[in-house]
């Protein structure tokens, strides 16, 4: 009952909000508009770094230079993708300049909708992403479009970085069922650079996770152990002070 709860309302806040025109940034606010079902989204950037996910597919690719604007993203930005199979950032690439005119990213790697990333920036800025909302199996959404499932995830057990598809915030058993098409099992875990999340059951967490638009999460998919100490290092360094106050 929880499931099929939680499906219906997240289509029936989706066709609310393309029948509004309106999608709601990352703070919450209603200055991302759409048309129909292409628009954009406003993301900001702190200093430091940060989880997202491309929210919207672009045109004419997902690809880091259609993007991110380089005269808007400062150079020295870096775009890291996580390998669930090392459990490293093992793939980096950086915005440069080369000191005349140009300014390119050293990879050009695709960024498509559902890939999580990290960025870190020299300093706050505002990313425009602009594009054509998808549904959860990979196409392109139209009104009354009954794909809004996520595809039952078929991974092995490990840690992974994902964004939504679909660029609809949420909170608890629907970042599971957004994300990888169910609802959490027990022990599994939502984390971000600032809290970890393990599921109690029941539609109860020790802590409830929040993911808003454009946003990406490690799920720690299970049944798996309690992360150790070298798990969270793998994470990166910006991970550790969350799970020390999770464990206190």
């Amino acid at each position: 009952p929880t499931k099929n709860y939680s499906m219906k309302r997240i289509l029936h806040l989706l066709i609310a909000a393309i029948a509004c025109v309106t999608i709601f940034n990352a703070q919450g606010q209603s200055n991302v508009y759409a048309i129909n079902i292409v628009g954009y989204v406003n993301r900001a950037f702190g200093i430091g770094e940060s989880l997202f996910a491309n929210p919207l597919s672009a045109n004419p690719n997902n690809t880091l230079s259609t993007l991110f604007s380089p005269s808007s993203t400062p150079y020295g930005t870096q775009i890291s993708l996580w390998n669930p199979t090392s459990g490293l950032f093992d793939t980096t690439s950086t915005l440069e300049f080369d000191g005349i005119s140009a300014i390119n990213w050293s990879v050009n790697f695709t960024l498509n909708p559902g890939t999580g990333a990290r960025l870190t920036a020299p300093s706050a800025f505002t990313n425009t992403f602009v594009g054509t909302v998808l549904n959860r199996a990979g196409g392109f959404f139209t009104d009354g479009d009954q794909s809004m499932v996520s595809p039952l995830f078929g991974g092995p057990n490990d840690i992974y970085l994902i964004g939504d598809k679909t660029p609809v915030a949420a909170s608890g058993e629907n970042i599971f069922l957004n994300l990888v098409g169910r609802v959490p099992n027990i022990g599994e875990q939502v984390i971000t650079l600032t809290s970890t999340s393990t599921y109690l059951g029941g539609g109860n967490w020790d802590n409830i996770p929040a993911m808003a638009v454009s946003d990406a999460v490690f799920l720690n998919i299970g049944p798996v152990p309690e992360p150790t100490t070298l798990t969270i290092t793998m994470l990166g360094f910006a991970l550790i002070p969350a799970y020390r106050r999770r464990r206190c």
